[in-house]
C-alpha cells in the first residue's frame, strides 16, 4: 500500500513537471534593466497588461511593440525565470537641443529648440526655443504632462510669440494682402485617458495678432476648446504605425474687433504595414470656421496636406492623402525611406472664390534609431490644376 501511495505522488509531482515546462509560470512580477532617466515606475506601469499571463504564452513582439509605442524605449531581452520577467532595455536619446532648418520654393527658416521627450524621467514633453524664417522670427515654449495610473488628469501649458510680415496669396499664388503683425498665443488645459486609446481634453487661453497696419483689424480672442482622441500604435520592426482620429470644437470670445465665432475640426491618419518594410500611409484633416477673421484664418498645415503656397489662407478646408512608404534599409543608424502619395484640396478662400487641388506627392525621409522624429524630410508636390510645383527640404525638426 505505501509502495502504491509512493507510485501516485511520483506520477503527481511528474504531471506537474510537465505542466510546468509545458504551460510554464504564471507572470507576477517584471524586472527592468538598462533604465538610465525613465524612473522604473513609470515604464513597469505600461507594461502591467504582461503580469497575469503564462511564460509560455508571452509575445516578445508584443512587448517590443509596446516599448516602442512610447518612442523612447527600445527591446534589447526579455527571459523569463520562473514567474518574473526579465527585461532588459535601451533607452533612446530624449533630450536634446536640435538645430533645424529648411527650405522651401515659397518660405525658408531654421532655428534650435531643446526638445525634451523624457523629462524629469516622466515620460513628459519639455520644449523651447526659437527659429527665424523669410517673414520674421518666433519663440515658443511648452510643456506637457502625461496622465498617470494614480493621477485623474494630464496637463499641458504653451506660448509662443513672434513678429511676422504676413502675405495672403490665392491658390495660384497671386498675393491677395500684406501686413506686418506681431503675436503671441499662450494656453493650458486638461486631458484624461478614458480607455487606452481613447482621451478626452479641454483647454483655453489667449491668441493675439496687433497688425501694424489699419487692414486688416488687429484681433484678440479666448478661444474655448474641447477634444477627443482615438489612436493605437504597432511596431512593424521598421516604422511605428499609428492609426488616430482627432476632432475638436473650438467657440472662440473675441475681445476686439470681430463677433464670437465657432471652430469644428478634425484630423485623421492612417498607417498599415503591408510587406517587408513597405506601409500604406494616408492622412487627412478638415476645418469649418466660416466667421473667422482674416488674422486668425488657417493653411493647408490643418489638414495635412503640401500642395498649395503656404500663404494660402482658408475659413474651410479639407483635405486628404494617401500613398506608400518603403523602408530602403534597417541600418544601425536608422531607416531611410522613399514615399509617394496622391493628394486632395478643396478650400474657401478667405479672400477669393474657393477651389480644388490636386496631384502627387514624392519625398524623401530618414528617421533615427535612437530618436523619435524624422531626422531629414524633402518632397517635391505638384498641383495639377494650377501648375504648382512645390518643394521642401528641412533637417533637425519639424514644426
Amino acid at each position: 500500500m505505501a509502495l502504491e501511495k509512493l507510485k501516485f505522488h511520483l506520477a503527481a509531482l511528474l504531471i506537474l513537471f510537465l505542466a510546468s515546462n509545458i504551460w510554464g509560470e504564471t507572470i507576477t512580477d517584471i524586472q527592468v534593466q538598462g533604465l538610465k532617466r525613465t524612473k522604473p515606475a513609470v515604464l513597469l506601469e505600461k507594461l502591467e497588461k504582461f503580469k497575469g499571463i503564462d511564460s509560455s504564452d508571452l509575445d516578445k513582439k508584443k512587448l517590443e511593440a509596446e516599448l516602442e509605442k512610447t518612442q523612447l524605449i527600445s527591446l534589447s531581452d526579455a527571459t523569463v525565470s520562473g514567474s518574473t520577467l526579465h527585461i532588459t532595455v535601451e533607452e533612446k536619446f530624449s533630450l536634446l537641443p536640435i538645430p533645424f532648418a529648411y527650405a522651401a520654393s515659397d518660405s525658408w527658416g531654421g532655428g534650435l529648440v531643446v526638445v525634451d521627450n523624457n523629462a524629469f524621467g516622466l515620460m513628459d514633453q519639455a520644449a523651447a526655443g526659437g527659429f527665424i524664417t523669410s517673414s520674421g522670427w518666433r519663440a515658443l515654449a511648452g510643456y506637457s504632462h502625461i496622465q498617470k495610473a494614480h493621477s485623474p488628469f494630464g496637463w499641458n501649458i504653451s506660448a509662443n510669440g513672434g513678429q511676422s510680415k504676413t502675405r495672403v496669396r490665392d491658390d495660384e499664388g497671386d498675393l491677395l494682402l500684406s501686413y506686418d503683425n506681431s503675436t503671441f498665443s499662450a494656453a493650458a488645459g486638461l486631458n484624461r485617458r478614458l480607455s487606452p486609446w481613447l482621451r478626452a481634453s479641454v483647454s483655453s487661453g489667449v491668441d493675439i495678432c496687433d497688425v501694424d497696419d489699419e487692414s486688416p483689424a488687429s484681433e484678440l480672442v479666448i478661444p474655448l476648446t474641447a477634444s477627443l482622441t482615438a489612436s493605437t500604435a504597432s511596431w512593424d520592426g521598421t516604422f511605428l504605425n499609428t492609426i488616430y482620429l482627432t476632432t475638436s470644437v473650438t467657440y472662440n470670445f473675441s475681445q476686439w474687433h470681430s463677433d464670437n465665432y465657432c471652430t469644428l475640426a478634425a484630423k485623421a491618419g492612417y498607417q498599415q504595414h503591408l510587406v517587408q518594410r513597405l506601409r500604406l500611409i494616408a492622412q487627412g484633416g478638415l476645418f469649418h470656421s466660416p466667421d473667422v477673421p482674416v488674422v486668425f484664418a488657417k493653411n493647408q498645415s490643418a489638414v495635412q496636406v503640401c500642395l498649395l503656397n503656404n500663404a494660402c489662407r482658408a475659413s474651410s478646408m479639407v483635405g486628404a492623402g494617401a500613398g506608400f512608404e518603403w523602408g530602403i534599409a534597417n541600418t544601425r543608424f536608422g531607416v531611410p525611406s522613399l514615399y509617394i502619395q496622391y493628394q486632395t484640396i478643396w478650400a474657401d478662400s478667405i479672400m477669393s472664390d474657393d477651389f480644388f487641388g490636386h496631384g502627387p506627392v514624392a519625398g524623401f525621409k530618414f528617421y533615427l534609431k535612437k530618436i523619435a522624429f524624422p531626422a531629414v524630410d524633402i518632397f517635391t508636390a505638384y498641383n495639377v490644376k494650377t501648375g504648382l510645383i512645390r518643394t521642401s527640404a528641412g533637417a533637425g525638426f519639424s514644426y
